[in-house]
């Protein structure tokens, strides 16, 4: 059996995704022979996150297109013919987020339009959110809601045999226009019998990803699987009531996952890891400590992960050190700490993040921040508030991004409830990066858009400079001269000195410049 895998990514380059690369895994361990189509190369006219955060001044820029990380205007039609032609695939198995599904739509429609008995499954977040939407989709013949590991194997045990499709938990069907709604299982609770991860499946370019000025062979994995939070902005709180609130973390054991990594290391040549934990951090003291013995004496790759404030201590900041982790990036979302609260359910506070972030300095761990823009209720005082919290929190790289009101969080329907977001007329409002999703009437897109162009400068450059660049968020020529010099100020005091401002001695030099342009 040949299983051709579909990935409709619109503008991330540099990843493999956890979930494709565990079920082709798993697809192979049942005998299938597994291939994948990538769209990461398509030009759809999305700015990647990469380019997105350079110019802004959120990454250092990183020559990335000779590793293959360019755009081309290719005909999705054309190339997606060719790979059915190609492989000859016996069915195709997508993996649709919620900000995919179009992509995905088109290329179902292909396929079936060629090839119309081919079976077409979609799994992933959209359709596990939007079932029926997604069945309501011609071209989608299954769908698989939640976690599809076992869900999946059993779709493929009954396809090699002949047996019927349409009673597999976890999996939903069309069948003579009646839709078949099948129960969730549990959860899997271990998994320590699950295969390697699946990287032989991606091209080499998603292997190499941007790191503080540099391009690394990297690898991505997962050892903490779910999250008991309810954040707001997150689907996880769907997840949760999906599962009637036994949506519970899973790891693997220290053992099987170190030998998992040093397995990846070395077939793959990795020089990089990154742990796409939504909190790493989230574990016993004993077990992070175990589990940075085992890492620094057996993979010992450089690697960044992702925590929490409140799940960051000096004792698990220790650990992490051991285990030669060199960036930790930390969720702060808004500065408004009302706002904090109430509308995202975030329990840390004021004090809670800057001890997290002064740790992990003192322990000489980079460090970066996770921002949110354009949330409902965003005024110019709330961004402010952000700002000011980046900055008394000392945040070495700090990272901004616009929030969108993806289906499944309980934002969306505030969002929608309160009018910042028309989700009612069912047409497809794509996820840009650059630009803000919401509507406001105190907040022009435009002004958002600057605010998040300048959100850098006004953490990590000295708050004399901040009329000048308040100044160049109006892009008019007067504006666009000052944000070219702030940006020059910028990389000679800050890039220059990772990150941290160091005063070079040309501070009244610098002013006497931005005023004459003002």
């Amino acid at each position: 059996m040949k299983v051709l895998f579909v990935w409709p990514n619109k503008d991330i380059f540099g990843i493999k995704p956890f979930g494709l690369s565990l079920l082709s895994a798993i697809a192979k361990e049942l005998g299938c022979e597994t291939r994948l189509f990538d769209t990461t190369r398509f030009d759809f006219g999305c700015v990647d996150n990469t380019k997105a955060g350079e110019a802004a001044k959120m990454f250092k820029p990183v020559n990335l297109e000779k590793y293959g990380h360019k755009k081309k205007k290719l005909d999705l039609s054309d190339e997606f013919l060719k790979a059915l032609k190609d492989f000859k695939p016996n069915c195709l198995a997508f993996s649709v987020l919620n900000d995919e599904y179009m992509v995905a739509k088109e290329i179902s429609d292909i396929a079936k339009s060629a090839c119309s008995d081919i079976p077409i499954i979609w799994g992933g977040k959209f359709p596990t959110i939007c079932p029926e939407k997604a069945l309501d989709i011609v071209s989608v013949d299954f769908i698989c809601l939640g976690e599809g590991i076992e869900a999946f194997a059993d779709f493929i045990k009954s396809f090699q045999s002949g047996k019927s499709l349409y009673n597999i938990n976890n999996i939903w069907a069309k069948k003579r226009k009646k839709i078949i709604r099948n129960e969730i299982r549990p959860l899997k609770n271990n998994l320590d019998d699950l295969p390697y991860l699946d990287w032989e499946i991606f091209d080499r370019s998603q292997f190499y990803r941007p790191f503080n000025g540099r391009a690394y062979r990297s690898g991505d994995h997962t050892l903490n699987w779910g999250c008991p939070k309810q954040c707001t902005y997150c689907n996880n709180y769907f997840f949760h009531s999906l599962y009637n609130n036994k949506y519970f973390m899973r790891r693997y054991s220290i053992k099987r996952i170190i030998e998992e990594l040093k397995y990846l290391k070395k077939v793959y040549n990795l020089e990089f890891f990154t742990f796409l934990d939504e909190d790493f951090l989230m574990r016993p003291a004993e077990e992070l400590r175990d589990l940075s013995e085992a890492y620094s004496h057996e993979v010992n790759l450089p690697n960044t992960i992702m925590t929490n404030p409140k799940s960051v201590s000096k004792e698990k900041v220790g650990y992490l050190k051991r285990m030669n982790c060199v960036n930790a990036s930390v969720g702060i979302e808004i500065g408004d700490l009302a706002l904090r609260a109430k509308l995202l359910k975030r329990v840390d506070s004021k004090e809670d993040i800057i001890r997290a972030f002064s740790l992990l300095t003192n322990a000489g761990i980079r460090t970066s921040s996770f921002n949110l823009l354009g949330i409902p209720f965003e005024t110019r005082q709330t961004y402010d508030k952000t700002v000011q919290l980046n900055r008394e929190a000392g945040v070495q790289y700090p990272y901004i991004g616009f929030f969108y009101p993806f289906e499944g969080t309980e934002l969306r329907d505030i969002a929608i409830k309160e009018g910042f977001f028309d989700a009612g007329t069912g047409d497809y409002i794509p996820y840009y990066r650059d630009k803000p999703a919401l509507k406001f009437d105190n907040l022009a897109e435009e002004e958002l858009i600057e605010m998040r162009n300048v959100f850098v400068l006004y953490i990590k450059l000295p708050k004399y400079y901040a009329p000048y660049i308040r100044r160049s968020e109006k892009q008019d020529n007067e504006g666009i001269a000052l944000r070219k010099k702030l940006l020059e100020i910028y990389d000679r005091t800050v890039w220059a000195n990772n990150g941290w401002f160091k005063d070079d001695g040309n501070r009244e030099k610098y002013l006497s410049e931005l005023k004459m342009i003002d």
